[in-house]
């Protein structure tokens, strides 16, 4: 498949300030993106409308999760709370609180009866959604800093720490593997056959880990990323691995050759915080400093 790599329309105007998080649904049909304006929005990228605006959070919103049915999704941010909400009534269903910091991640399980949230307190919280309590049922507290990303896949947990590990907890088996990438991360990622993960670490470097022996399988350099949250991900059913960066830049690898194979300035030469991947076609968002959202599409 050819990389999008032609801007669709114009960059999507509706936050003010910097977009810290853009996720596609799970079909692919709409995008969320959450910024410092402390507002969510739910676009359609095909046609570049702002569907609906969803307004709660006290603080930046940092991360978006979203169900699997696409009726849910989960935020979080700076005023230390995780918000479930009802994507066409807009309004919040359900509001954890526990946590002593801001919250960096949030991400549901397979079925949406579990969140996970991980903070700038150290700790990864897990919340029940169908319980009527309000208090997490399990508290993990293996990180020594910041937990930036995590993510949720089967009965798995992978987290991504300030204090340079990669972890991987199996919730069933009651078991944690801990791998020292050896720099703060600051996004993580499995592949789609589970068998590796991709990492961010603030010494401007990609990783593909290998998750069996923790073995580095190649790894991905030229964009810079030395101060602050950059996430990373897949693209094209793993073909490709694409990040933003710090100047402004979006870039493209090869998975397997590590070589750059696109290399767009985008986001006014601006911070590219976040990039997401459309989970069935070419087509990928990005979002970054400048406060707008792009999409990009293959030519």
């Amino acid at each position: 498949m050819p990389f999008p790599v032609y801007p669709k329309s114009p960059a999507l105007q509706g936050h003010v300030g910097a977009v810290h998080v853009v996720k596609y649904n799970t079909t692919g049909q709409y995008v969320l993106s959450g910024g410092h304006d402390k507002k969510i929005i739910l676009w359609n990228p095909n046609t570049s409308k702002l569907v609906k605006d969803y307004v709660g959070h006290g603080y930046e919103v940092l991360d978006i999760s979203v169900s699997f049915d696409n009726s849910r999704f989960v935020s979080c941010g700076g005023d230390r709370s995780i918000y479930l909400w009802d994507v066409t009534t807009g309004s919040t269903t359900r509001r954890f609180s526990g946590h002593m910091s801001r919250v960096n991640a949030v991400d549901f399980n397979f079925d949406a009866s579990l969140i996970a949230s991980g903070s700038y307190d150290a700790k990864v919280r897990l919340w029940d959604t169908k319980s009527s309590s309000y208090k997490p049922i399990q508290v993990l507290e293996e990180s020594k800093d910041s937990v930036t990303s995590l993510q949720i896949v089967d009965y798995e947990i992978i987290t991504g720490s300030v204090d340079g590990y990669l972890r991987v907890y199996d919730i069933r088996m009651g078991q944690l593997t801990s791998d020292y990438i050896g720099h703060p991360i600051t996004s993580v990622t499995q592949s789609s056959d589970a068998a590796s993960i991709l990492v961010s670490t603030l010494d401007s470097t990609l990783r593909l880990m290998d998750k069996s022996n923790g073995s580095l399988l190649q790894s991905y350099v030229g964009h810079k990323n030395s101060d602050f949250r950059v996430r990373s991900t897949f693209g094209d059913n793993d073909v490709y691995v694409v990040s933003g960066s710090e100047n402004g830049k979006l870039l493209a690898w090869d998975l397997l050759s590590g070589r750059i194979v696109h290399e767009l300035r985008t986001h006014k030469d601006k911070l590219v915080s976040a990039v997401a991947y459309h989970p069935k076609n070419s087509q990928m968002v990005s979002c970054g400093a400048d406060g707008t959202v792009q999409v990009w599409n293959a030519i």
